[in-house]
């Protein structure tokens, strides 16, 4: 039977308590040394508890998400609006108020995905503005803004058009082309998995028996904290599926 991704998380789980425990308390390392847990034998689990995260050499890294050219476009975007708006004001607000107003009428940079509708909407009252379209701004004076603007290199033609080719970009989402399939099962990882599942259920149930005081246990993840006094002092289920059995 195959093994469960959910059971390898489970027996991580197991294992980062155990090895915290014996790294932090000496009390149980020595109990678990006299039976048999000697420096070699843990290095042993350590390795194969490393190597079942896929830190070791048996599994290659793999990138859960892959960012896709609409949020980078987003993300560009975002970026850009409030540090530019912020200029703009600053060249126009003194020499040319009447551009500035029209520009920035019910206008400011936002977060996310809201900075797309704002940027093209600054895009295209900047467009009128050059092309005197600008009411009820002069004329000239619309235009002389739009220069100064691209003078300054805040906003030009040139960065316009990268910028609406972005928000086209943005507005096509994610395309299939840039899904990443899910990676093929890792046999090798599974057998260092039952391998490393095997060796901790070996010295869970010797700590099991080795150690007695019940705050150590519950370190160990061997038992359960008390949560009122009406409930069951239990300790951790030890039902495994078949496979864990076997790996046991």
């Amino acid at each position: 039977m195959e093994i469960m991704e959910a059971q390898i998380d489970r027996w991580l789980e197991r294992g980062g308590k155990f090895f915290r425990t014996v790294a932090r308390n000496p009390v149980v390392r020595s109990t678990l040394v006299a039976r048999g847990l000697t420096d070699h034998e843990l290095e042993t689990g350590w390795k194969l508890y490393t190597d079942v995260h896929g830190f070791g050499k048996l599994s290659e890294a793999r990138a859960a998400i892959r960012e896709t050219a609409a949020e980078q476009a987003i993300n560009e975007i975002d970026a850009w609006d409030a540090p530019t708006f912020a200029a703009a004001h600053a060249v126009l607000d003194a020499r040319y108020p009447e551009a500035a107003a029209f520009l920035f009428a019910n206008l400011e940079a936002t977060v996310g995905i809201t900075a797309i509708t704002g940027v093209e909407r600054f895009l295209d009252r900047v467009d009128a503005l050059r092309d005197g379209k600008a009411s009820p701004v002069n004329t000239d004076t619309g235009r002389a803004a739009a220069a100064l603007l691209a003078t300054r290199r805040i906003i030009d033609d040139k960065r316009a058009a990268e910028l609406r080719a972005l928000i086209a970009t943005a507005r096509l989402g994610a395309r299939p082309e840039e899904m990443i399939p899910a990676p093929e099962v890792d046999v090798r990882r599974h057998e260092v998995a039952r391998a490393f599942i095997a060796w901790l259920h070996e010295w869970r149930e010797v700590a099991r028996v080795a150690v007695a005081r019940r705050d150590y246990r519950i370190s160990l993840g061997l038992a359960q904290r008390r949560q009122s006094a009406d409930e069951i002092d239990g300790e951790e289920s030890l039902e495994e599926s078949p496979v864990e059995r076997r790996a046991g």
